[in-house]
């Protein structure tokens, strides 16, 4: 039979530390008059798997249900404002969470290790998402950012792998350093056309990006952006990513002729067969892969990186280049 801990009724907040680190609660119930759940409240309680919140809570602090790796389903009240810092961190069983309209206030690192999460919803308006508030959250393969969004913190979505497309809405202005740091299978970005980025690796760790849409294909808007990234590495794959057929941008393609063989290796060393493809196969590019091909394919060679020396194969045999006798038995 489960253990359950009701609050007694008359108590309108939870002291911090309450009730932390006590193994033989496994359900919750706080009754109607509590309105603030103090820090650290019920932090380490090993075998909490259910929660009742009274319709009075307005405020969760910080690390109040931290480290709760049995807490599987969490249902937050219509009047709650506040979700304070790792108020969640490390609830590794949860898979589905609603954060409802009344939340303005959700503090970073809130959700932080839940890699069970594979479902969340912000409410419409919410103002930022902060600092790592869904980092390691490798169950999270869609994601819906709500309307009236206007900015990203830094490691908002840090280690994400789950994450394969994400579409930010118009309503976002700012997007902070490494907010998708670590996001190694994000593939396809939109991004907002009034974008102002700051900090120079807004796309590190994203090794299979390939493509960064713009909401409105102007050169200038795709060229803000891309001067706005200082990092080499994340200049490269943003010059790549931002060029598509309906997108013409002198900067960009002038930056790509600067930079042909870097570019290319670069996709080598962290294995991203598509940007290889597409940047293989823009054709104002075509002179200096020429030149550049053979120490390309040798360094892929000497990487060992047989996915990449297919991709490089296939474009000499399309492109007609003349065959290197080695390079099948390379192979």
């Amino acid at each position: 039979m489960a253990t359950v801990l009701q609050v007694p009724e008359g108590i309108r907040r939870v002291k911090p530390y309450a009730y932390a680190d006590r193994n033989d609660i496994e359900e919750l119930i706080l009754p109607e008059g509590v309105q603030t759940i103090g820090d650290w409240a019920f932090h380490g309680c090993k075998n909490l798997k259910k929660i009742t919140f009274p319709e009075t809570l307005t405020a969760i602090g910080s690390v109040a249900f931290a480290d709760c790796p049995s807490l599987e389903t969490v249902t937050f009240p219509s009047a709650l404002k506040t979700i304070g810092s790792l108020a969640f961190k490390g609830c590794v069983s949860l898979d589905h969470i609603v954060v409802p309209p009344s939340v303005t206030d959700l503090k970073g690192w809130a959700f932080e290790g839940c890699s069970s999460l594979s479902d969340i919803t912000f409410p419409k308006g919410l103002p930022s998402l902060e600092y790592g508030v869904l980092k390691d959250c490798v169950a999270l393969k869609e994601l819906t950012l709500p309307d009236g969004l206007l900015t990203i913190k830094e490691r908002a979505f840090d280690g994400c792998t789950g994450l394969t497309t994400l579409v930010i809405p118009d309503s976002v202005d700012t997007i902070r350093r490494g907010a998708f740091y670590g996001c190694i299978n994000l593939t396809d970005v939109t991004v907002p056309d009034s974008l102002e980025v700051q900090g120079s690796n807004l796309f590190e760790g994203c090794k299979t990006l390939s493509q960064i849409h713009v909401t409105r294909p102007n050169p200038q808007v795709a060229e803000n952006l891309f001067l706005s990234v200082a990092r080499f590495e994340d200049k490269l794959q943003a010059a790549v990513g931002l060029l598509s057929d309906d997108l013409d941008s002198p900067v960009l393609k002038d930056y790509l002729r600067r930079y042909t063989k870097q570019a290319l290796t670069l996709f080598v060393d962290i294995d991203n067969d598509a940007m290889l493809h597409k940047i293989l196969n823009f054709d104002f590019l075509q002179d200096n892969i020429d030149r550049v091909f053979d120490e390309v394919f040798t360094y892929a060679n000497k990487k060992g990186n047989v996915k990449a020396k297919a991709v490089l194969m296939n474009h000499r045999h399309k492109s007609g280049m003349s065959a290197d006798p080695t390079d099948e038995f390379e192979l």
